[in-house]
């Protein structure tokens, strides 16, 4: 009975985790939908940067994350032993293209971060901010106001004394406050700011894998156990006719 009860519990969880995964592949699709309708504003603020493929790859991963959560979803609902088996076959392919994109993104973090510093300093080229181009102006005061950081290495060095982005200071209340002086200026520069975000995001993302390798796990055995309370029912089913 304790064991009929783990498989019943194995469903419960089947049906839980992936009813979230499907809630999350419809988002990252609606995510990708949107990044290719608005790629021109995109192109704008990543300074002429192309990311439709990237939009694309967004809209893929959704679609695969669905697909994955309506098998598991199946698989708990109805302990199918070939939605089962195609259950556990995509998760061991995640599992392992996870494990691939670990492994990549460790090799290249010196790689991110030097792109990252070739950006800021292509950016923030010593050009005098009002002599910038809307575009770039966009960029720099969303640089300059979500890592509230202001210049490469420090205001006066970037945009001088008198020249200040008003993206460079920030109001208590968050709003962005229009006269800007290098005293009330963010202290840290932008490039070592970006490069700390890099970091953050890639330990972040490291975390989000492991958790993703657990969740995977425990998604295995809650299929394995489902599967065989399905065909449990069937055999039952079965002798009773």
């Amino acid at each position: 009975m304790a064991f009929r009860g783990t498989e019943k519990c194995g469903s419960y969880v089947l049906i839980v985790v992936n009813t979230i995964t499907i809630i999350v592949g419809v988002l990252v699709i609606l995510a990708g939908v949107m990044g290719i309708l608005k790629q021109a504003d995109i192109d704008e603020y990543s300074g002429g940067y192309n990311f439709e493929l990237v939009c694309y790859g967004i809209l893929i991963t959704g679609v695969i994350i669905l697909i994955v959560g309506m098998f598991g979803w199946y698989t708990g609902f109805n302990g199918s032993l070939l939605a089962g088996k195609i259950y556990v076959i995509l998760i061991i392919i995640i599992a392992v293209l996870q494990l691939v994109f670990f492994i990549v993104e460790f090799l290249k973090k010196d790689e991110i971060n030097a792109e990252i510093e070739s950006y800021m300093n292509r950016t923030m080229n010593g050009t005098a901010y009002e002599d910038l181009s809307d575009g770039e102006k966009k960029v720099i005061d969303l640089i300059q106001g979500q890592l509230e950081c202001c210049g490469l290495e420090t205001a006066e060095d970037t945009w001088g004394e008198d020249e200040i982005p008003a993206s460079c200071c920030v109001s208590a209340d968050n709003s962005t406050v229009s006269d800007c002086s290098s005293e009330d200026a963010f202290d840290s520069g932008c490039r070592d700011a970006a490069t700390a975000f890099a970091d953050k995001a890639i330990k972040f993302s490291i975390f989000i894998l492991i958790a993703g390798f657990v969740l995977e796990f425990i998604c295995v055995f809650a299929a394995l156990f489902s599967v065989r309370e399905g065909m449990r029912k069937k055999k039952y089913n079965a002798l009773s006719t």
